[in-house]
């Protein structure tokens, strides 16, 4: 592994819409755990990929808000002491990416690898309602999925496409014949929905590390406020940077929890029919999956 100073060993590498974001809350609540300066996703590994895919609507953000060179990402854990048991690097761009995998490897050939994963036809639909919430996506469902292909030889992002992003088993595999399966650990999204406490005593084996007895953290779920006057608020990034400084990361966690649960929030819903379509589509990946992980996800097949 490059570098004098203290550098991950831990990557949670995705996927997209699958908990990344509440596992790094928890990773940063845990005093063992040690994350980047200065934001949750560097992409790093997938830097050129995500670069050359800017053509979708809001997509132009992208290149700003991730790490271009080395001494950059590597500066993003300076401020870590070199004693900590584990420091993670979330970034979901890194499943799907071919490339991306095999720089990590090359780079941290003896990290330990977390990768999660929801049932298909929720995960990409949760991709859609993401954009749409941000006003990135226009159309409906149906009709962004059926342009999937179209977008992704257009050079729109990775979560423009919601046909690809249901595909799992391939870049499962990728990790697994790099790392090793002992270097693999693979959580459903269920899982911790569930029931978050055996899902801990997992990661917490796998690492070597205790996290936070906390519930799972309720992070980007989507959705617009219905109010005018609430969604402002929730919109207004001097608040919410002010929230930040002034606020502890515990307090801001349940605070935010609590938020989501009295406002009233809307978005789209996926039709029963096009859920089971989706499921269809998705079928034959799941059992490579479920091979590949020696156990069934429990995920519907129609």
């Amino acid at each position: 592994m490059p570098g004098a100073g203290p550098l991950p060993n831990v990557f949670v590498v995705g996927d997209a819409k699958c908990g990344t974001t509440s596992l790094h809350r928890i990773f940063e609540l845990a005093p063992a755990v040690g994350t980047p300066r200065t934001r949750k996703e560097l992409h790093w590994f997938s830097a050129p990929e995500l670069v050359a895919a800017t053509a979708g609507p809001g997509d132009d953000a992208i290149p700003p808000a991730i790490v271009h060179t080395e001494a950059e990402y590597c500066a993003e854990f300076a401020h870590l002491s070199p004693d900590l048991a584990v420091i993670a690097d979330v970034s979901p761009s890194y499943l799907r990416n071919p490339e991306a995998t095999r720089r990590l490897h090359a780079f941290a050939p003896d990290a330990r690898i977390v990768i999660l994963l929801r049932e298909p036809a929720a995960k990409v639909f949760s991709q859609y309602v993401h954009l749409w919430t941000a006003g990135r996506e226009t159309v409906p469902f149906e009709e962004a999925f059926a342009l999937s292909a179209d977008r992704r030889a257009a050079g729109f992002s990775d979560m423009f496409d919601y046909e690809g992003g249901g595909y799992y088993a391939a870049s499962v595999a990728r990790y697994l014949d790099l790392f090793g399966p002992d270097r693999v650990l693979v959580v459903l999204f269920e899982e911790m929905i569930r029931d978050m406490v055996p899902v801990r005593t997992r990661l917490e084996a796998f690492l070597g590390v205790p996290l936070p007895a906390t519930e799972l953290p309720q992070t980007n779920a989507g959705g617009r406020a219905k109010s005018p006057l609430v969604a402002a608020l929730l919109g207004n990034e001097r608040l919410r940077k002010s929230m930040r400084a002034a606020l502890p990361l515990g307090l801001r966690t349940r605070l935010a929890t609590k938020v989501r649960g009295a406002v009233a929030f809307e978005k789209p819903e996926l039709q029963p029919e096009v859920r089971a379509s989706l499921r269809r589509r998705y079928a034959g990946d799941v059992a490579d999956l479920e091979a590949l992980l020696g156990r069934p996800t429990g995920w519907l097949a129609a």
